[in-house]
């Protein structure tokens, strides 16, 4: 059976990383799912995490990424889907690498979701953006 990839670009949500030791969430994809109702899609997600030089990622400094939902579409009084789906560490004077996941969502999701960055220092990283795509 072949993987995901197919990509619709009304289901991505791409947000620059925080400035400082703060969080940032991205807009909200609509599951199209109402509330009450399983999410049957076969589908999965791809989060992304940008290269961070060490000036937006210090040694032994996190970003930490999670999935977060929402019954709202301005993500209002969103909850953790998905905690530490990611995290990129600083270290060696570099900063981290890009990397990506694939994530499989459940049955429970709420109709919107989002990804959200929580970097753990002062430094900026605003230059960069995280991305998440629903991937068929």
């Amino acid at each position: 059976m072949p993987g995901f990839n197919v990509r619709d670009v009304l289901m991505k949500s791409t947000r620059a990383l925080p400035t400082g030791a703060s969080a940032v969430t991205g807009t909200a994809i609509d599951m199209g799912n109402p509330a009450g109702n399983d999410f049957l899609a076969e589908c999965e997600l791809l989060l992304s995490a940008p290269a961070l030089a060490v000036g937006e990622l210090a040694n032994a400094s996190t970003m930490t990424y999670d999935i977060v939902q929402s019954v709202n579409s301005d993500m209002s009084s969103p909850t953790t889907l998905l905690a530490g789906v990611l995290v990129q560490t600083g270290a060696g004077g570099v900063g981290a690498a890009a990397t990506t996941k694939r994530i499989a969502l459940p049955s429970n999701v709420s109709r919107y979701i989002a990804p959200k960055a929580t970097n753990s220092a002062a430094a900026d990283a605003s230059a960069k953006s995280v991305t998440l795509e629903v991937l068929f």
